[in-house]
């Protein structure tokens, strides 16, 4: 499924009519979208080169371009400049929009990244409260804290507790009901206890049509028509696609004031913004050059960047602000899933430019093991802890293995968030059958997507175990070993081994036998420009910069080392609620 070729022009205003608005609907969605459009293909493939060799800390970041005024054909002035079409810039557009501010939107490519579709994290939101959820704020907070190793700023998460129901509920009422468009919480969590807490945190957006039935929903939730119509309905919004940011523009006391802009045809303009320059495009997870000198050591520990994830994601919002005077995070981080499938003799190379494909099942808690055949962790954890483990064992690739009764496994393992792979009650799943490597409608379409990888030589199937070890490349002794093992700690309901959860413990008895080599995917960066709790960028001396403000995957001092994705659309969440508080605290300066 292709996303959609939009023929839009650059500029759009609030006098727009609606049916010019509604064109730029179905925009792919962050984390959604399976497909590139050809011009995100060729946006990544332009910046493949740039991983061709090893650059230097300094590279990456280069020098801010020399432009003036008389470099410009026009000026532009607003109140409220807001950089990145993604889901922290299109919240805090549409926040700062219906404060009464003049409020100027711009996007460097022709499609943005739109509101992330899977989970949107918020607590104290209308709908859990309507199905009775609670979530003990301290708990959250010092379990990110943990997370981060206290390398985090937890004012900021406290900050997104305290306003994310506010920001969810106001998303509700823009997007719920309108066009298809439903919002589901996810709060069904796993009865059991769990060493990894959960939290029901998600609510994610999907699309019902009548003709398609309550197992067939999607997140391809047109949400950016249904939010550009709002934003565009206010006399001071304009949007400009094809219009990417060059640098900032910082007058003589070094407040920044406006940026200096060029369209896709080489039109330069200045834009002066009188309130601020809110910097929201995506960080650096597609800009290769930049993740290596910046996460190498992690590089070594993936096999690529998921399929969907955010083409826009090029650093040039980081660099502006780094150009301005703004201070990165000291700890990097990369949100990552355990989900990339290679074909068992596949050669793992250079991590950008690898074959491989994305398999949601992958995620699912089953038996994974090294290239040896040994179990490597509790396969019950966080997304990117069995990535670190295979890595510690020298590996860039695991093989989780399974049996004919995984549909029975599945269910019970009843994991959460975009792992999910079953429709039950207060749950949730977000995907059609999109082909090969996408999560399926519930377990029959999840058969068929494995059986799918088994044509492709991607999944293994074998009639016995020593078959399975020797397809797999496995020291078959070894994985025999390995295998009556775990078997033993089923029977025993008990992992004396990594101190896995009973109930996520499985057999490996029943015949056919599966097996599949996988990887590590970078989804976004979570590293970025330091902020205090206005979104003000923070300079080399921890002091705000006048007239600049960061959110989104741009903005830092908000995760560190791992990302907690227990807590479903936890960093959505925080771009939504961010991206609405610096909306609204920049159009309120109009009133002071």
């Amino acid at each position: 499924m292709e996303s959609p070729k939009i023929d839009r022009r650059k500029f759009l205003t609030g006098a727009l009519a609606t049916g010019a608005a509604t064109a730029l609907g179905a925009i792919g969605l962050t984390g959604c979208s399976p497909q590139a459009s050809e011009n995100d293909k060729e946006s990544t493939a332009s910046t493949a080169d740039q991983a061709s060799s090893t650059p230097s800390p300094a590279d990456w970041l280069g020098e801010a371009p020399a432009i003036t005024d008389e470099d410009c054909s026009e000026t532009i002035d607003t109140d409220v400049l807001v950089v990145g079409a993604g889901c922290s810039g299109w919240f805090a557009a549409c926040a700062a929009a219906e404060q009464g501010a003049n409020v100027l939107l711009i996007e460097k490519y022709e499609t943005g990244a739109g509101v992330r579709g899977s989970a949107l994290g918020a607590i104290d939101s209308r709908k859990q409260k309507e199905a009775g959820v609670t979530i003990d704020k301290e708990e959250l907070l010092n379990d990110y804290a943990r997370y981060a190793c206290n390398q985090n700023n937890m004012d900021l998460v406290r900050l997104w507790a305290d306003n994310s129901g506010e920001a969810l509920d106001w998303y509700c009422d823009r997007v719920d009901g309108v066009k298809d468009i439903q919002v589901d919480l996810e709060y069904n969590m796993p009865s059991e206890d769990l060493r990894y807490k959960a939290y029901p945190t998600g609510h994610g957006t999907i699309i019902m049509r009548e003709e398609m039935g309550k197992d067939n929903r999607s997140c391809e939730a047109p949400t950016v028509e249904v939010l550009t119509e709002y934003f565009l309905s206010f006399a001071g919004a304009k949007l400009m696609y094809e219009t990417g940011m060059d640098r900032l523009i910082q007058n003589e006391d070094g407040a920044v004031v406006g940026a200096y802009a060029s369209t896709s045809d080489g039109t330069r303009m200045r834009i002066n913004a009188k309130n601020g320059v809110i910097v929201a495009t995506g960080g650096y997870a597609n800009n290769f050059a930049m993740y290596e000198a910046l996460q190498g050591e992690l590089v070594k520990s993936l096999v690529g960047v998921v399929p969907f994830a955010n083409f826009n994601a090029q650093g040039e919002g980081i660099k502006a602000c780094m150009w301005a005077g703004a201070r990165f995070d000291d700890v990097k981080t990369t949100m990552v899933f355990d989900r990339g499938i290679m074909k068992p003799d596949q050669e793992i190379g250079h991590p950008f430019d690898m074959d491989f494909d994305y398999f949601q099942f992958a995620t699912q808690p089953f038996l994974k093991v090294d290239s040896v055949g040994n179990r490597i962790c509790n396969e019950s954890s966080p997304y990117d802890y069995v990535v670190h483990a295979a890595s510690m064992k020298g590996n860039r690739a695991w093989y989780p293995v399974w049996d004919a009764n995984w549909k029975e496994d599945v269910h019970r393992f009843h994991t959460v968030g975009c792992s999910t792979l079953e429709i039950r009650e207060g749950g949730k799943i977000l995907f059609l059958e999109l082909g090969v490597g996408y999560n399926p409608v519930n377990l029959d379409g999840t058969e068929a997507n494995i059986e799918a990888n088994i044509e492709a030589g991607k999944v293994v199937k074998a009639d016995t175990i020593e078959e399975l070890a020797e397809k797999l490349g496995f020291d078959v002794d070894a994985f025999k070993k390995t295998v009556d093992t775990y078997n033993s700690l089923y029977d025993a309901q008990e992992d004396t081994q990594y101190g896995k959860e009973a109930f996520r413990l499985s057999e490996m008895r029943t015949a056919p036998f599966y097996g599949v080599k996988i990887g590590g995917l970078a989804l976004c960066t979570l590293d970025g420009i330091k902020i205090n709790t206005d979104f003000q960028a923070l300079n080399e001396k921890n002091e705000p910069i006048e007239g600049l403000y960061v959110i989104g995957n741009d903005s830092g001092s908000y995760y560190a080392h791992t990302y907690p994705n227990l807590g479903a659309g936890s960093n959505a969440g925080r771009c939504a609620t961010f991206g609405r508080m610096c909306g609204k605290a920049l159009a309120s300066k109009n009133n002071a």
